[in-house]
């Protein structure tokens, strides 16, 4: 029979360990046992377990600091960690889910409450690391190109991962409104049914109340809510990444369309994003009711990217870049400039060359910069370029709206 996964039971009570392994084993999954603290971290160092069960009060080391030290190091932090405790206290809940518990348990625990709980962490997990898995080749993918400047290539490999990513996002978009929508029907039925048990069995509220107490229903039902919510602003966020990549993926060929600017912009920072997040602000300035021009939205998309990732490489530590666009006569003006480390004046003539780079050995082809003055051209448009060292660059461009 093949394993459903592995699981890691942290607890000092024999009969816990052996009623839960005996169950979550009758369940087709590896169950391996630890009944402290540091056996969890001898055990999870010999070999990772998909998911742990831990109970909080144990000897040597108890849950609470045995989380710590999972969450402390990057090859475990990622982990889910189903508290199992007989405290039953808020404070206790909130504490399992401050330090990274995914989930929490109160003994005496319900077999199929555990069954049930173990199976969707376990999938989510799995589910997440397919993700990240995705978006990591996706990221690797991209930042190898980019940094080659292979564009034609990258152009029709991410056409294709976009075309890919869209479907399951789109089967999770739908997926989670229907749940928001069947959770608001169940919810209003829950609470009629609570309705009219205080108005017709008096008698027997101590008891309801002590079922909504042992179920946590009040807090289930204020927090699921906003977990949907946050898995519809994730499906949404993924939404957005798969039309900029479709953008950005505009081959060679593609028609001349009117086109708003800053979409082009924005796709180009969204692509960037792990470049520069928690690194560098983005400062934008972007005129109201801007005129759309007639344009190759892809290769500027492009031209965008190889600016603002030039600008991004030029900031070794913080700093900020600015973003401004506006309407002048004839077309728009855009200006990217950074406070970065800045160019000689020597080296601004030498900037568009083919093959020419500043940059070490293996971090660029010297294409980027060559591309974008190359586009800029095919747009009849015109780019000028500023720096000092130390202080920072700007880039001055124009593109005509015809």
């Amino acid at each position: 029979m093949k394993s459903q996964g592995t699981i890691l039971i942290a607890d000092d009570n024999e009969n816990n360990l052996r009623v839960l392994s005996t169950m979550l084993r009758s369940e087709g999954y590896e169950v391996r046992i630890a009944k402290n603290g540091e056996q969890v971290l001898k055990s999870v160092g010999l070999d990772k377990p998909e998911i742990i069960l831990l109970d909080i009060h144990m000897p040597v080391m108890d849950g609470f600091e045995t989380c710590k030290h999972l969450k402390a190091d990057l090859n475990f932090r990622d982990i889910p960690i189903i508290f199992i405790s007989a405290l039953t206290e808020t404070g206790s809940k909130v504490k399992a889910l401050e330090m990274g518990g995914v989930d929490y348990i109160t003994k005496p625990f319900q077999v199929e409450e555990v069954k049930v709980r173990v199976h969707t962490h376990l999938l989510l997990r799995r589910k997440t690391l397919e993700l990240e898995l995705t978006l990591n080749n996706i990221k690797q993918l991209q930042t190898k190109l980019i940094q080659s400047e292979k564009m034609a290539s990258l152009g029709v490999l991410v056409a294709g991962i976009a075309h890919e990513i869209n479907n399951p996002v789109n089967f999770v978009y739908a997926g989670i409104n229907s749940l928001i929508k069947n959770f608001t029907q169940l919810e209003k039925g829950v609470q009629e049914v609570i309705e009219w048990i205080r108005q017709n069995k008096p008698e027997r509220l101590d008891e309801l109340e002590q079922i909504k107490e042992n179920y946590a229903i009040d807090k289930r039902l204020e927090v699921i809510p906003q977990l949907a919510g946050d898995i519809k602003t994730g499906a949404i966020r993924t939404t957005e990444i798969v039309k900029g990549l479709r953008l950005f993926s505009r081959s060679e060929n593609e028609p001349k369309t009117r086109a708003n600017i800053t979409e082009s912009i924005e796709t180009a920072l969204l692509l960037l994003k792990n470049s520069y997040k928690n690194r560098i602000q983005i400062e934008k300035r972007y005129q109201q009711n801007l005129k759309s021009i007639s344009c190759y939205p892809g290769q500027l998309t492009q031209a965008f990217i190889n600016l603002i990732h030039n600008a991004i490489d030029a900031i070794p530590d913080h700093g900020t870049i600015q973003i401004e666009v506006t309407d002048i006569e004839g077309g728009i003006s855009i200006t990217i400039a950074d406070n970065g480390i800045g160019m000689p004046a020597e080296l601004l003539s030498r900037i568009y060359d083919p093959f020419f780079t500043t940059k070490a050995v293996g971090d660029g082809m010297g294409m980027g910069l060559a591309i974008t003055h190359g586009i800029i051209e095919k747009h009849l448009g015109s780019i000028q370029v500023t720096s000092e060292v130390n202080k920072g660059t700007k880039f001055d461009i124009f593109l005509p709206s015809n």
